[in-house]
């Protein structure tokens, strides 16, 4: 028997998605002493799910998520964080997205170039829903 997408119209869940990938972060992150000496650069891919019927309807920006303005949220969020881990930041930029009340899920994977000598980027990945949302 085929899985039913939980996120199917059949039940009300947004299926519509925004994404921002790569967006550019600064912020202390890490356990050792160099990693909490200054702020570093790492990156984030945030995928926001939503009803974007609205929006279509309307053609107007108040009706949807603005890209620009979840951005500038995300880049004050993580620049005034000093976090340990990667878990602890992404989860605190995956329910600064979650603010917009019109955002029902988010899924943050978020990267730390350079936090492994052998690999190009290490990174984590979250998922968020707003408690009354059902979850994809």
């Amino acid at each position: 028997m085929p899985r039913k997408n939980k996120l199917s119209s059949e039940n009300g869940g947004p299926t519509d998605e925004i994404r921002v990938d790569g967006l550019r972060l600064r912020s202390v992150l890490g356990v050792r002493p160099d990693e909490r000496a200054a702020p570093r650069d790492l990156v984030a891919h945030v995928r926001l799910g939503l009803d974007l019927a609205p929006a279509a309807r309307s053609d107007d920006l108040a009706d949807t998520v603005d890209w620009a303005s979840l951005c500038d949220r995300l880049r004050a969020c993580a620049a005034r964080r000093a976090d340990r881990l990667a878990e602890t930041l992404a989860d605190a930029l995956a329910r600064e997205a979650l603010a917009d009340p019109r955002v029902a899920w988010v899924r943050l994977r978020l990267e730390k170039p350079g936090a492994l000598a052998d690999a190009a980027t290490a990174s984590i990945s979250v998922f968020r829903t707003r408690p009354s949302a059902p979850a994809p």
